[in-house]
């Protein structure tokens, strides 16, 4: 699990199941207004990430740790992100938090999942992970390729350190 928790805005709410997925504890309410977000960040100490800059000065002048993202381009804004907290572009699902509820997930079995995930999934798969908080069931299935590519897309964007 990563230390950092962070809070991510309706503008960039793309980026959260991102940010999740590589284990960062990432609050998301596209219903939240700005004095929601300030108020939340500042409770549970979050990093606010947000594109709105009138957020990001009022958020910083609260004394807040922000990042502010320029760009709409979910990979661009997932390099930024993962620079300035010095990540690590690579998942790693027995630490990554459900990309849906935001909950820690833990491996399952085969058989705990058998009859549970689709058969051609459960034949060529033997490794799944389940949320703890929603029940969802995880694999490298063939979406994996295009989860690769977009963080294959947001290395090759990232600022060299």
């Amino acid at each position: 699990m990563r230390q950092e928790k962070l809070l991510v805005n309706s503008m960039c709410g793309r980026l959260t199941r991102w940010l999740r997925m590589l284990g960062f504890d990432t609050y998301y309410d596209r219903e939240a207004d700005d004095d929601q977000l300030i108020a939340m960040a500042k409770k549970e100490g979050r990093i606010l990430i947000t594109r709105d800059v009138e957020l990001h000065e009022r958020a910083s002048k609260a004394g807040l740790r922000t990042i502010l993202l320029r760009s709409p381009h979910h990979a661009v804004q997932l390099a930024t992100v993962i620079s300035i907290l010095r990540g690590e572009l690579e998942i790693d699902p027995n630490l990554s938090r459900c990309p849906t509820c935001n909950s820690s997930l833990r491996r399952a079995s085969r058989m705990e999942v058998e009859g549970k995930v689709p058969e051609r999934s459960f034949k060529a798969h033997n490794e799944y992970w389940v949320c703890t908080g929603c029940g969802k069931i995880y694999w490298r299935g063939s979406h994996w390729r295009g989860i690769s590519k977009v963080l294959e897309e947001a290395r090759r964007l990232a600022p060299s350190t």
